[in-house]
């Protein structure tokens, strides 16, 4: 099957049937091949089933469907990442089902925020003023910025909120913000507790908000990644449940 669909002229003619049925002179025409080519290549489709032909119509049979949506999926994968090739590929999303990683272009057409010099933790001041405006808000979480406890404290008074965190942060909260963790508590904000959180995850039903360790285990304090698509916020809703479903309420 790979054979049949390394030429891109095949992987491009499957997707145009995809979207409507084609006789041999569209295709050539759409695909700016001559047709004696074009016919070579939808020839080698059809004897490998991925399309069918009724009368002089080409058409994807149910396989080749199947074939041109993976295809595009993984088309789709390969351009999201190559956006930020070099930022991928120096964070840990370990903590991710494969099925997320998956789905990443669902996060759509995402700004990287970058600190630099004197803007220290520009991304999280950006993000810190969505969640204030937000009225459901999902937060998971390996680590905890100085001012998150009252910040959440003060949001639960008039928003749904819900956050996920390992044993480790829970512990500090407990220590250190015993009074801003009654308060969110007394509120109505909901903790779940779960170690196998090692990202930042922060979704309300305005954007989708988040932060990376790095591969070698340091939190990335200086870049955060913004992306306000519906498919964005559906995905990170879905990422906290996942989660959610594993802890244990607190």
């Amino acid at each position: 099957m790979l054979e049949v669909l390394a030429p891109e002229k095949r992987r491009c003619i499957l997707f145009a049937i995809k979207k409507r049925p084609m006789d041999l002179k569209t295709v050539s025409t759409a695909l700016n091949i001559p047709p004696p080519v074009a016919l070579k290549h939808l020839k080698k489709l059809e004897e490998s089933k991925l399309i069918e032909k009724n009368g002089k119509t080409y058409r994807l049979t149910y396989l080749g469907d199947l074939t041109s949506t993976a295809l595009e999926n993984f088309v789709n994968f390969v351009e999201f990442i190559k956006k930020d090739i070099e930022y991928w590929a120096s964070h840990d999303l370990s903590c991710l089902p494969e099925n997320f990683k998956l789905r990443l272009p669902e996060i759509g057409k995402y700004e990287l925020i970058k600190s630099y010099g004197e803007e220290v933790l520009r991304h999280f001041k950006i993000f810190s003023e969505i969640y204030k405006n937000s009225k459901k808000v999902r937060a998971l979480s390996a680590v905890m910025f100085p001012p998150h406890p009252r910040m959440f404290a003060e949001i639960a008074t008039r928003s749904d909120v819900e956050v996920i965190i390992t044993n480790k942060m829970l512990k500090n909260l407990e220590e250190y913000y015993q009074e801003e963790l009654e308060k969110y508590i007394k509120a109505g904000g909901k903790i779940f507790i779960c170690d196998d959180v090692k990202i930042t995850i922060i979704t309300t039903e305005r954007a989708l908000c988040m932060g990376f360790f790095f591969r070698d285990g340091v939190y990335d304090t200086e870049s955060g990644l913004l992306s306000y698509d519906k498919s964005a916020i559906n995905w990170g809703f879905e990422v906290f449940e996942y989660f959610k479903a594993k802890s244990k309420k607190f």
